[in-house]
């Protein structure tokens, strides 16, 4: 049979008290009552309550139970018996989404005010109108009940993170407030609540003020001219990253937010402006910082009240370059070393910041196959070379056409380099970039060079014995590569083994008559021996095959100072002073030669030479005092 629902208008009641908001409907339980139904109808009350009627009412005690649980109790003063509790309540039900929810539990009806604690499946949605009905006879009568949201599963959570979001924005913890919007939105059980669909758009509020906050500062910073130019770098510096964050941060996958949000969009495009904004600004200012770092580098002047500066800036730029890795072939980046004692002076004379511009820029052009240096640089320092004590225009200006594939040229300057350099450890690496022009020229022994590389590398890390091996490969597949024979022989001067170094250093220059490192390395393992005539030989060797430089003509002076010939010692020194006549040691030799030749009055012109030399170096000062006394002593 079907029956007769009656949809009622709700009748929602709120009790408010101090004991909280209970949200309770009325609803007609009897038509009549009474003496043969001659009595008014009765009506009852539906209230929310927890499973120990707990008042106030929160989302926890509401929801901490198995069971939703709601009160009834009569309304207008009457009892209701213990017949209507059997047979009338159970006639209630909850309705929602075409779904009854029939009572599952049932307490005693209190006394005290003849209430009965009703307990129904937590399938019901309280965040959702649901329906409460009651049949009459026929009748359904259905009355609309409305849970307040305070109520609802997960409220006290939702209030809390909300309100703390909300006092982080105020009080200007940005990054805290959209850390908490963020717990928020990856709680799925809020998205009940209406205002959850405005967290999307809160946060990004939360973005934009953040965002608002660092413009400011950042454009502030980069134009405040109160500070100087590193000030405003850091400055940018520092504050570019908080942009960059806008940036990473405001679109969120895992919050469903893209960078095309609606309520994103503006912001993010705002902030990658920004970002680039800021970048071209900070190179700007970099671009300044450098030029004034740099600048009196590349404008050179020796001449000026500061020369001696720029001199000892060129002296470590030639050492520093000259260090590179002229064997690595596949490298992007230049590695550059200096020797402590420049690096030291280099701080004392808070020059470090320039030295350290300069090398960053060149490698900033070497990384977009540019030449080296700056067009102006290699001119004014080729104007100022007769203020340094060795070509190092030659040794600047060879490495940068050795990185540009000017070969021909580096190789000009490399035998320039070789004509008067008297520093071993700078001409050794030019030697080493004339043997690598020849491999990139000649594309052979380029798989003889990695091995090499690699022995040397082992060799430091004190596997003498592999590195061995790897030398004896190199020599084994080219036996006629000069280089490789140069490298064994340096290996085996290392180890102890002169002989065999020796035999490995004139196989070396056999191959390269040229290769004026061989010459030395021999010169310099008979040399420790004692050993004059091999050295005469081995130099005599050097100049038969054009090697007409300063050095060889000085160890030549040398070995026949040795060997008691103080005639030829002299003439040697003389050529090698024609070649490089500000050198220092070669005056202290041609002064220490003339007194052993009892010529005093040269050796005392020579020792005065040095001094004018180098006034501030000791040597030629305790030989000229030497002198004098001989002299007095009648010697």
């Amino acid at each position: 049979m079907n029956r007769l629902v009656i949809l009622l208008f709700p009748v929602v009641l709120m009790i408010l008290s101090a004991a909280g908001q209970v949200p309770s409907v009325e609803f007609k339980v009897k038509e009549k009552s009474g003496f043969l139904g001659i009595g008014p109808p009765r009506f009852m009350s539906l209230s929310m309550s927890n499973a120990d009627r707990q008042l106030p009412l929160t989302s926890h005690n509401v929801n901490a139970h198995a069971q939703y649980y709601f009160l009834i109790r009569p309304v207008g003063g009457w009892l209701p018996d213990a017949g209507f509790v059997k047979d009338d309540v159970p006639k209630l039900s909850l309705y929602q989404n075409q779904k009854e929810f029939p009572i599952l539990s049932r307490s005693e009806m209190l006394l005290a005010d003849s209430s009965i604690l009703l307990g129904f499946s937590k399938e019901l949605k309280i965040n959702e109108q649901f329906l409460v009905q009651f049949r009459i006879d026929q009748l359904v009568n259905q009355i609309e009940f409305k849970v307040p949201m305070e109520l609802w599963p997960g409220y006290a959570t939702f209030d809390r993170l909300t309100t703390k979001a909300s006092t982080e924005y105020s009080s200007g913890a940005f990054r805290a407030a959209i850390a908490t919007y963020a717990t928020a939105l990856k709680n799925d059980s809020l998205k009940i609540f209406p205002g959850y669909a405005e967290l999307k758009d809160q946060r990004s509020r939360v973005f934009e003020s953040f965002l608002a906050r660092h413009e400011s500062a950042l454009y502030g910073s980069a134009g405040d001219v109160m500070l100087d130019l590193k000030q405003r770098i850091r400055a940018v510096d520092s504050l570019r990253p908080f942009i960059q964050y806008v940036v990473d941060s405001l679109p969120d996958p895992s919050l469903g937010i893209t960078p095309f949000e609606p309520g994103a969009s503006l912001i993010y495009d705002r902030a990658r402006q920004i970002l680039q904004t800021s970048r071209a600004t900070r190179d700007s200012l970099q671009d300044i910082l450098d030029d004034q770092n740099v600048r009196w580098i590349l404008d050179g002047g020796s001449g000026a009240r500061t020369g001696y500066l720029y001199q000892h800036m060129i002296e470590t730029l030639a050492y520093a370059f000259s260090s590179v890795d002229f064997l690595d072939t596949a490298s992007t980046t230049l590695v550059f070393t200096i020797p402590q004692e420049l690096h030291a002076r280099l701080v004392k004379y808070n020059l470090y910041e320039s030295y350290e511009t300069f090398t960053r820029l060149s490698n900033e052009r070497f990384a977009r196959r540019n030449p080296l240096f700056s067009f102006e640089f290699l001119p004014n320092v080729l104007k100022d070379s007769a203020s340094f004590t060795q070509p190092y225009y030659s040794m600047l200006k060879a490495v940068e056409d050795y990185f540009f594939g000017r070969y021909d040229a580096a190789l000009k300057e490399i035998f320039l380099i070789f004509r008067t350099c008297s520093e071993p450890l700078l001409t050794e690496r030019f030697d080493e970039m004339r043997a690598m022009i020849e491999v990139r020229r000649t594309k052979r022994y380029a798989d003889v060079v990695a091995i090499l590389r690699e022995a040397r590398k082992t060799e430091e890390g004190g596997q003498t014995e592999a590195a061995f091996e790897k030398y004896r490969q190199a020599n084994t597949i080219a036996p006629d590569f000069a280089f490789s024979s140069y490298r064994w022989g340096k290996y085996y001067s290392r180890i102890g083994d002169p002989i065999r170094a020796i035999t490995f250093f004139q196989r070396a220059y056999q191959l390269d008559t040229l290769h004026l490192s061989a010459y030395r390395e021999a010169f310099d393992l008979y040399r420790r021996g004692g050993n004059y005539k091999p050295m005469i030989e081995v130099l005599n060797t050097a100049l038969r095959y054009g090697n007409q430089y300063w050095e060889i003509f000085f160890n030549l002076g040398l070995a026949y100072l040795g060997d008691g010939d103080p005639a030829r010692a002299i003439q040697h020194f003389e050529k090698a002073l024609t070649i490089n006549p500000h050198n220092y040691e070669t005056n202290i030799q041609l002064g220490l030669a003339y007194q052993n030749a009892r010529n005093y009055q040269k050796a005392r012109e020579y020792f005065n030479n040095a001094i004018n030399i180098d006034p501030l170096r000791q040597a030629a000062v305790d030989y000229l005092m030497k002198l004098n006394e001989i002299q007095r002593s009648g010697r």
